[in-house]
């Protein structure tokens, strides 16, 4: 028997206004950099190509009705861009950035099986049922209770068909169960 949960993520508006203030303060050097004569095709450009990929996800999301324009592509472009203006500086962070908005946009999942409990988003983690005091799912929120006085609780993502009574005998049966000892697996 196995549960998969995927919780919750409430950091992702504040993750995609810090990614759309990155995209303004780019676009504002762009522009800065239109009234010099040396950086002036190659602003040019990178402007033409940031707004030709802004609108081409927004014809996408209306036509699919499915994502945001502010993905971690965007971020990829930007890098681009200054790659193209050779700031490499620029684009080191722009892609380090990207990378962390790909891993900070995943959804958070937690698979319980009836060895261990496995999250699955980055970084991957396991833990096995011993570590645990107590593991509850009520009212579509999450409780991990482990022994070394950690406490994780989060809400379940809408919607669920996950039966919390099914999910609690489970995990109490989990909980309740004795390491096996190591002559017993030999």
């Amino acid at each position: 028997m196995q549960f998969e949960i995927i919780l919750k993520n409430e950091k992702i508006k504040s993750y995609r206004t810090i990614v759309l203030i990155v995209l303004l303060l780019n676009l504002s050097l762009f522009i800065l950099m239109l009234f010099y004569d040396v950086y002036r095709y190659e602003a040019a450009s990178a402007i033409l190509l940031v707004g030709i990929y802004i609108f081409m996800r927004l014809y996408f999301i209306k036509k699919y009705k499915q994502g945001n324009y502010l993905d971690q592509v965007l971020l990829f472009v930007l890098a681009g861009c200054w790659f193209g203006l050779q700031n490499y500086y620029m684009v080191i962070a722009l892609v380090i950035v990207g990378v962390l908005y790909h891993f900070a946009l995943q959804k958070l999942q937690i698979v319980f099986t009836t060895q261990k409990v496995m999250k699955l988003n980055f970084p991957e983690k396991e833990y096995l049922w011993n570590t645990f005091n107590n593991v509850i799912l009520k009212d579509n929120i999450l409780t991990l209770d482990f022994k070394n006085n950690h406490l994780i609780q989060a809400e379940v993502e809408e919607p669920t068909n996950l039966n919390e009574k099914q999910f609690n005998s489970f995990a109490q049966e989990q909980l309740n169960q004795k390491p096996a000892s190591i002559t017993e697996s030999v």
